[in-house]
This record gives C-alpha cells, structure tokens and sequence, in this order.
C-alpha cells in the first residue's frame, strides 16, 4: 500500500516533489519512521518506477519513463533500446533519451498524443481528414507527436523546430521508429510553411497559439484537425474562443494537473 501511495501521490502532484515533501505528505497517512520510508523510496527507484532528478541544485522524486509506459488506450512509449510486444491494434512509440521535449513526462505531451489517438479513433474525422492525412508539427522537439500521427495512419508529418539539437533528435526517433522515409524535419519557421495539411499538431504555450491564429487559418482547409496541448487550464477558454469566433469548432477539451488540451476542425 505504501508504494501504491508513493507512486500515485507523485504521479498526480502538481508540483516537484522532494524527498523531504514526499515523506512529511506519506507520514500523515502511514506514520513510517524515515528510515523505513527511504528504503521503499530505494525499491520504486530500483524497480525503475520513480525516479530522482536534479534540477536548480535540488533533487526532486518524478514518475519515471525509462521503461515501457501506457499513455492512453492505445499508446505506449517505450525507451528505444526496450524489446517491448503490444497487441496489434496498438501503437508503440520508441523513444530514446535526449534533451528535447517530448519524452512523455510532462502533462502536455500525454494530452497531445491522446488527442492524436482521439482523432484517428473517431469515425466522423477519421474518413474526412485522417486517411492519407498530412500532419505538420510545430516545434517538434524529439519528433513524438509527428511520430505517433504517422503511426496512427497519416501519409507523411512534417516537424519544424528551431532547435538545431531537436531536430537531431526528431530525425533519430524517426528513423528509430522506422519511419525516416514518411516524416521530414525542417528548420524552416512556421511564417515560412506553404500549403495546407490535414492535421495540424503543436505543444506551445497560449501566446504563441494565439499568435498563430492568422496562420493556422491559412495552413488549414475544410475538415483540418488542430490538436492543440501547453496550454493552461486557466487560458484555455480565452482560446477556445478565438479560434471558434469565425473558422473552427472545438471537438474535444482535456485536462490533467492544470493543463489543458484541445482539438479543433476547421468548418
């Protein structure tokens, strides 16, 4: 019962916590000495279920994601180097460990790729935008989100970022995932992107996604998806609005520890 405790009080806390936060938060419920807790601590680090990071001079206790983990119904991500079976309808997303964004551990990936998942699941965008679909990412990072389109069915993803180690990275996971053929990273900015595409997904903050509004609207056509996630809960609908106000319809909203996703379709 402890570690179940340990593991979901980490897992659903909105902010980093310390060892020392951890056991003064675990103690009012289990009354443990100090030492006893470390130790179990000790095995969820072992069992490769929690881990420690550093960050600002401090260690913080995280849910860890080296080893093969269940996002949503149908998604997994596993670290690149894991032999790891799924069943047949579902969707492994080999990822290897790096400095961009986009490893799964942070809120706003997990609510994009369940967002992805939701759109080529339902059957009224499924015919309309998903078949033969191509997916532009807005600042790629580690390349998942483009990754997980392609896997889930599109034709091709394109991933812009700036970053020029992003990029590498992006380019890595694609090829690892067996898909360097189908996905292409650009450093090209989105002011600079021509065309249109089916899906359009991006993990960014709310003022970019509401700077981008003008643009989206030109990258899309009738029955595009946008999948939208970095938002906050408390912005979400400031931009739900904006978006609704003449070109698209909100299909779906999610949350999870104060951050919200969305998916809209172009009308």
């Amino acid at each position: 019962m402890l570690k179940e405790y340990i593991y979901e009080t980490i897992s659903s806390s909105l902010e980093s916590l310390t060892f020392g936060m951890l056991y003064k938060i675990s103690n009012k419920h289990f009354k443990i000495e100090r030492y006893d807790f470390k130790n179990t601590v000790d095995e969820l680090v072992a069992e490769g279920e929690i881990r420690y990071s550093y960050r600002h001079g401090c260690s913080f206790l995280e849910k860890s994601f080296e080893k093969p983990i269940q996002i949503s119904k149908r998604i997994f991500l596993v670290p690149h180097q894991m032999n790891f079976s799924v069943r047949p309808d579902d969707i492994a997303i080999k990822i290897q460990s790096g400095i961009s964004f986009g490893r799964g551990d942070h809120p706003t990936t997990r609510l994009a790729l369940k967002s992805i998942e939701y759109a080529f699941e339902s059957n009224s965008f499924f015919d309309s935008c998903c078949r033969n679909s191509t997916v532009l990412d807005i600042g790629t990072g580690n390349g998942i989100l483009a990754i997980a389109c392609v896997l889930f069915g599109a034709k091709t993803a394109t991933g812009i970022d700036t970053d020029t180690c992003a990029r590498k990275e992006a380019k890595d996971n694609a090829d690892i995932n067996g898909l360097g053929d189908r996905i292409i990273i650009s450093d090209k900015t989105v002011e600079n992107i021509t065309g249109q595409f089916s899906i359009i997904t991006a993990n960014l903050r709310y003022p970019t996604l509401k700077r981008l509004y003008p643009v989206m609207t030109e990258l899309t056509a009738t029955d595009s998806l946008l999948i939208f996630s970095g938002v906050k809960v408390s912005e979400c609908n400031e931009l739900a609005r904006l978006y609704t106000k003449n070109n698209f319809i909100c299909c779906r909203e999610e949350s999870e520890k104060n951050w919200c996703a969305l998916v809209f379709k172009k009308q």
